[in-house]
């Protein structure tokens, strides 16, 4: 059977020549070389007439803006220079005299988006032309007017439910909770109320013009509610103020939410901090997008993800007080 195919096979191909004659695709040695350079030549100057391949243009790099020296500065610029894989170019606000000089190296810098750290900075940052700011560690920005469709920030606060939150849990009879801040502050009330809202807390809020007010306005608020919730609004606090507060709220037995563990040494039973490497997180997170496409997309300013909780053992037993178990773990004695 196999040879009645293999006979069959070529009296088929006898049938059926093929289309082209063999001859032509016959090569003499000479031949040979000869159509082998004329393909060389026809191939080099194909490959002279098509364009050299397009270099990949370098990643941008970023450009930081420090208000100062504080830590509350470094520690995020630190933060962003880990975090952060390309070049990043660092300026600081030494001196008002400097500040013009500064913004004109900025300006004519090739990095497109620039991280204000502080107000100073941020403030400085908005008579930029043409670039693409991140703000942060700025409290009052409302009051500033800094956002733009260009320029937004990231929340110099630390989650405020995850601070109602533990508070609640530390003493779940708290109802009644006052806060007394300065003007403009629109978006961190509303976190506010909501975390209040889902702890089943009243927010008392009270707008002051002064570290002075603010004093008078907590002597006020103290007899009708249970415990003050302490911002970091420097535009109505002083270092006196703060010490009149928490010395009051000691003497009458008045719980105090604060924004620093330092403050715990003073009477203040719970703290809710930053962490520097959050506030970098989220910054980086918005300068990627703002280096995708026009502006800056998103919310005017967005929340950190982590909050760094202690409770002030001395006080909470002032107060007669027990730690939960779910607690146990932000204990600190000043």
């Amino acid at each position: 059977m196999q040879d009645v195919k293999i006979g069959f096979i070529t009296r088929l191909s006898a049938r059926n020549q093929l289309p082209w004659n063999r001859d032509l695709f016959s090569f003499s040695g000479k031949q040979s070389l000869w159509a082998a350079c004329l393909l060389m030549t026809f191939c080099a100057i194909l490959t002279g007439c098509l364009p050299p391949p397009q270099a990949t243009a370098p990643a941008p790099g970023l450009t930081v803006l420090l208000s100062g020296s504080s830590p509350a500065f470094a520690g995020v610029q630190r933060e962003i220079e880990k975090k952060f894989p390309r070049r990043v170019d660092t300026y600081t606000l030494d001196g008002e005299s400097l500040y013009s000089a500064v913004q004109t190296k900025i300006q004519a810098s090739d990095p497109p988006v620039v991280v204000a750290i502080g107000l100073p900075a941020a403030r400085l940052a908005q008579g930029l032309s043409g670039k693409k700011v991140i703000f942060c560690q700025v409290f009052n920005y409302e009051d500033a007017e800094l956002v733009t469709p260009w320029m937004k920030g990231v929340s110099a606060t630390a989650p405020i439910r995850e601070q109602f939150r533990a508070w609640k849990a530390l003493y779940p009879k708290l109802t009644r909770v006052g806060v007394i801040t300065g003007t403009n502050l629109q978006g961190l009330m509303k976190e506010a109320r909501a975390a209040a809202k889902e702890n089943k807390i009243r927010l008392d809020h009270v707008e002051v013009m002064s570290d002075k007010e603010t004093l008078y306005a907590y002597k006020q608020l103290s007899p009708k509610m249970q415990g003050l919730w302490l911002v970091p609004d420097n535009r109505v606090l002083s270092q006196d103020v703060i010490r009149d507060i928490m010395a009051h709220s000691v003497k009458e037995g008045k719980q105090v939410a604060v924004f620093g563990r330092e403050l715990l040494g003073l009477g203040g039973l719970i703290s809710a901090e930053t962490s520097y490497a959050d506030i970098a997180e989220q910054v980086l997170a918005r300068v990627r997008r703002a280096q995708e496409i026009s502006g800056v997309p998103g919310a005017p300013v967005i929340p950190l993800t982590r909050t760094v909780i202690k409770i002030n053992t001395v006080m909470a037993k002032r107060l007669n007080m027990t730690l939960p178990a779910s607690l146990q773990g932000m204990a600190y004695a000043p």
